[in-house]
């Protein structure tokens, strides 16, 4: 059995110099991908994996994840195939329906399977360096090419939560980001969408890779690491809003007449007062927080529901030290990969 990869995830409030020192400290770890959110209005992800690129050689480097109704497929296209030329090699797009800025801007998330689905293609034909016209219902382009020439299998992974998106996913893409489910009952449900997407398009499900992007906070206070998670639940409530649905699957009540209250007031800078209000259920199936040993459990049972990569966003304690965050959710990460192969075996036997 192939040995599950490790991502690190990370926002865009490092400078330069904060960044490069952590993908070099994730490639010491010994981490195979340094993922970079494009999250509005932060630091642009592409520039920064350009400079996580000159200060390291091993590790893979993607976007987690960028969006194609602010950035036309044709710009992605351009954007990915440079950052792979400057990385060597070892550029991956993570590409999904976006939302955080699209209020400030007057962006609307209209039809997002559908418009992933048009933007991957439109992606994959001109990284192939071909002259393109495509016409589909959401994206236009004529007679246009890459006046460079990119590496043509470039990876695309597409992140989901939905239904919908996660079917759309499994048909289309080289890999698949699920979030944020960080429990048995969620994750389960996120593969069978992927898996029957993968066969309804004439694919074979085991050739997908499924990456489970999770939220992580180690404390020798339980509490206080779960704390610590409040605001990361918050976000993917803030972005789907008003469709929730993708709560279905995992045993959590409805959310509350108040949360629901400060989700409708589009304000992103109001996600610290929604996760006050998130009931803690949430925090159960939707991140990963306790002690290091108590993570290492939940780390392992995610893996022994056959995902190929542990995508995890470090998040520090009350006065932790990210760095030294980062290289207590790796050993951890380490831990759980090699008693996850076990525990998989174990929960396959009939």
């Amino acid at each position: 059995m192939r040995r599950p990869a490790l991502g690190f995830l990370f926002l865009g409030e490092h400078p330069p110099e904060a960044l490069q020192h952590l993908v070099r400290t994730c490639e010491a770890l010994g981490a195979d991908v340094f993922w970079l959110a494009d999250e509005k209005f932060y630091r642009d992800p592409f520039v920064g994996l350009a400079a996580a690129a000159l200060s390291s050689t091993r590790i893979h480097l993607g976007t987690c994840v960028t969006e194609p109704y602010t950035r036309h497929p044709a710009l992605l296209a351009m954007a990915i195939g440079t950052l792979d030329e400057v990385a060597g090699g070892r550029a991956i797009l993570g590409l999904g329906a976006g939302g955080s800025g699209f209020p400030a801007m007057g962006v609307r998330r209209a039809h997002p399977a559908r418009t992933v689905t048009e933007a991957v293609e439109l992606v994959r034909r001109l990284l192939s360096g071909d002259r393109v016209i495509f016409t589909g219902t959401r994206f236009r382009f004529r007679e246009g090419r890459l006046h460079f020439r990119p590496r043509p299998d470039i990876p695309i992974f597409v992140a989901a939560r939905g239904r919908g998106m996660l079917r759309a996913a499994g048909g289309v893409a080289d890999g698949v980001i699920v979030a944020p489910y960080a429990s048995e009952p969620g994750l389960r449900f996120a593969l069978e969408q992927v898996h029957a997407g993968a066969r309804l398009a004439g694919r074979d499900p085991d050739g997908l890779d499924v990456a489970a992007r999770v939220d992580v906070c180690i404390a020798e206070d339980p509490a206080v690491a779960r704390e610590a998670v409040r605001p990361a639940v918050a976000l993917p409530l803030w972005i789907s809003y008003p469709n929730l649905s993708y709560l279905d699957p995992v045993p959590v009540p409805p959310p509350p007449a108040a949360l629901l209250d400060v989700l409708a007031r589009r304000q992103y800078d109001l996600i610290p007062a929604a996760a006050q209000l998130v009931p803690d259920a949430y925090l159960d199936h939707l991140a990963v927080a306790g002690t290091a040993d108590q993570v290492r459990d939940r780390l392992q049972r995610l893996l022994a529901c056959g995902i190929s990569q542990l995508l995890l966003r470090p998040i520090p304690p009350p006065g932790g030290d990210l760095p030294e965050t980062l290289r207590q959710v790796a050993a951890v990460a380490h831990a759980a990969a090699e008693g996850g192969a076990a525990l998989r075996t174990a929960t396959d036997r009939p």
